[in-house]
């Protein structure tokens, strides 16, 4: 759709408005803009402009002026017409049974002059390539341009010679092919027997206007959209008639186009305005969006730098009300009740539309489009811990175990199912539970190795267990639940070792399989006490384990903080073979790992300039030390002390003083030192010898 600059500055006040930065708030707001053309001889500028499907409402002079005037805040200066026209509009009865039309006005008027068009009438339609004809033609190509709407004027003395009866206006239904050969039924409006038009199609061009007309019917109308669809979709067959229905402007504006074509007409033809006849379906029910406030800031993000840079409510308010919105705040729940205005109900019907209007007249260019500031200490505990983990992986691979990976969900047959999370509505019976030990599914791939003849199984899996809280099991009130990040492991060796060449392969015993978790342990830096335990259930986390376990080969391992941490154990017996197995909670047994980093170190980059030295003799009392003297130096607000050493210490036993040498290095990372550095580097050791100069 083309727009004219020149056009759009009598309706919106553009005045100190670059068009540059006007055509970046257009595009920045969902719009494209081309096809820019400069005419100096008018001092214009005409160019196109594309929008999405849903905002047909902007394709009109008046409608993109409106949209400017939310996005700059700039105020509108259009005039509304209908206070300059006082007339009364007769009730116009039309079929009950029609679908085609949402309103319809007629309005006569007669002993005009049907001339050329004011020269400022035909460049404006030159800018838009249409060609003038006359004033009457004119005018309605202006007013489709200007407020996208469909208002089209007859010669009356065409439809008939002698004074019109209304009431032979009629709109039914019609089996005329005037479109196609097809026969299909089309919404006509007729004058006794003479059609005038075919609803959204079609116009009788018998009817159409000249030079020499001077009485007219003026006919506007606003097309169902739905209807002229169907209609096309049907008969496979579009017309540039039906074209401007689909883009017609806003149905609010529909009064205002007509009043301003019968003030245009009356202006330049200068004829006698007759009766009102109008027929109006009603339209507009109140839509109302409830949004909330934290909704808007989830999804739009931070507007501003710092951490608390969300929109506030005030901005809110005043972006909702610029766009026509009726705002509502309620402080306490902290939701939004916004009414949509009526030239936006075809486009806003959801919270998001709601927001993408925010955004969109605040400027989504303004967003900030980086993630916010994480914290460093999560970050660097969560580092920590994958880290760990991966040193826990390799250290078992390391020792010789595989890792293995199974699905979180198990058929639960065997161990008591008040204990287990169970999932409703499974897929399968074999998906009932959520597992509440890895432990199972590890015997599980035990087995199957078994089944392929694979007796030597080393493995473990790090994943996740899904507990119910126990101390809630018996209670009347929901149970719940948690899960835990867990270490467990398999081990069965059939031929381990042997005593010397001679002798034949043995099993992995009890104390081989203690002495590899031992090991992991160890290289982790884990102090840990094994505890033989008499009875499983009086373990907190493994109790679970107890119908698996030979529990005189049980050992539970505990913290150096006499936590439990993890089980270690014998499998009762299968096929013969001797299988142990460990489990862990992990994030127990990471916040067990001791840490050696006992060099307290700080790496600093190194310099490639010169430094500067001064050797400096204070005399100290027993009420200083040597200590608080090198903090003192450091406390010096200067970033080029590199170092400050001590070479030199004795004791005056005639005094009982202390006589210390001290070294201080100064060099900067960046730079050669100047004089103004020396300068000040003097006047800070002068301050230091002028304290501590005497005992």
């Amino acid at each position: 759709m083309k727009f004219s600059l020149r056009w759009l500055q009598q309706i919106v006040d553009l005045n100190g408005i670059k068009f540059s930065f006007l055509v970046d708030k257009l595009n920045v707001s969902g719009f494209e803009v081309d096809n820019i053309i400069r005419d100096p001889y008018v001092n214009d500028i005409v160019f196109d402009l594309t929008t999405t499907a849903n905002r047909q409402d902007v394709l009109s002079v008046v409608g993109l002026a409106r949209e400017i005037s939310s996005l700059l805040n700039r105020p509108l200066m259009y005039k509304l017409y209908r206070d300059s026209i006082t007339t009364y509009i007769n009730s116009f009865s039309l079929s009950e049974k029609n679908i085609s039309l949402l309103d319809l006005s007629l309005v006569q008027i007669y002993r005009l002059n049907n001339t050329l068009s004011p020269l400022w009438l035909q460049y404006y339609l030159i800018s838009h390539n249409i060609k003038p004809l006359n004033l009457l033609i004119d005018i309605s190509e202006y007013i489709y341009l200007k407020w996208g709407q469909l208002i089209h004027i007859f010669d009356k003395k065409k439809i008939h010679s002698l004074q019109l009866n209304y009431s032979l206006f009629s709109l039914h239904k019609t089996n005329n092919n005037l479109l196609s050969s097809q026969n299909v039924e089309l919404e006509v409006l007729k004058y006794d027997s003479l059609i005038l038009s075919a609803i959204g199609f079609y116009i009788n061009p018998r009817i159409q206007c000249d030079l020499l007309t001077n009485s007219i019917i003026i006919f506007g109308q606003v097309c169902n959209k739905k209807y002229i669809k169907s209609v096309q979709k049907f008969l496979n067959l579009s017309t540039d008639l039906s074209k401007k229905c689909l883009n017609q402007g806003l149905r609010s504006d529909f009064v205002n186009a007509l009043y301003e074509t019968i003030q245009l007409i009356k202006s330049f033809g200068y004829g006698t305005l007759g009766k009102f006849y109008g027929c109006h379906r009603l339209h507009y029910i109140p839509k109302i969006i409830f949004l909330e406030a934290g909704m808007i800031h989830n999804v739009l993000g931070f507007a501003r730098s710092n951490l608390s840079g969300y929109l506030t409510i005030q901005e809110i308010i005043h972006i909702l009300e610029s766009l026509n919105f009726i705002t509502i705040y309620y402080e306490s729940k902290k939701i939004f009740k916004i009414q949509v205005p009526i030239n936006r109900q075809e486009d806003i019907k959801r919270p998001i539309d709601v927001i993408e209007e925010i955004g969109r007249v605040y400027g989504f260019n303004k967003f900030i489009s980086r993630l916010p500031v994480v914290n460093n200490n999560n970050l660097s505990v969560h580092n920590r811990l994958v880290n760990k983990i991966s040193q826990i992986r390799c250290l078992l691979r390391y020792l010789g175990l595989h890792e293995v990976q199974n699905y979180s969900f198990y058929d639960n047959l065997i161990s008591n199912s008040k204990t287990e999370v169970k999932v409703f509505n499974p897929l399968g019976q074999d998906q009932s539970f959520l597992r509440s030990s890895l432990i199972d599914q590890l015997v599980i791939n035990q087995q199957d190795n078994f089944k392929q003849g694979n007796k030597n199984v080393e493995i473990f899996e790090i994943g996740k267990i899904f507990k119910l809280n126990k101390s809630n099991i018996r209670s009347d009130y929901i149970v719940t639940s948690f899960e835990c990040l867990y270490l467990s492991g398999l081990i069965t060796n059939t031929s381990f070792l042997r005593r010397s060449w001679s002798h034949k392969p043995e099993s992995l015993s009890w104390f081989h399989a203690k002495g590899i978790i031992e090991e992991l342990l160890d290289r982790l830096h884990v102090v840990t006490v094994w505890k033989q335990i008499n009875d499983l259930n009086e373990s907190s986390s493994f109790f679970n384990l107890k119908r698996l376990l030979k529990i005189n080969r049980t050992a539970i391992i505990y913290s150096i903080g006499n936590q439990e941490i993890g089980i270690f154990g014998q499998l009762h017996n299968y096929y013969g073979i001797s299988t142990y197995i460990f489990e862990f909670d992990l994030i127990k047994l990471v916040a067990s790992i001791t840490s050696l980093n006992h060099i307290n170190s700080i790496v600093y980059p190194y310099s490639y300039y010169p430094s500067l030295t001064r050797d400096i003799s204070l005399t100290l009392s027993k009420l200083h030390t040597i200590h608080s003297v090198k903090q003192q130096i450091l406390s010096f607000d200067n970033s080029l002390i590199e170092s400050v050493e001590v070479f030199n210490n004795y004791k005056n036993k005639s005094t009982n003083c202390y006589n210390v040498g001290l070294r201080i290095i100064y060099r900067a990372y960046d730079r050669t030192l100047n004089y103004h550095d020396i300068n000040r580097i003097d006047k800070e050791i002068g301050c230091l010898l002028s304290k501590y100069r005497s005992c």
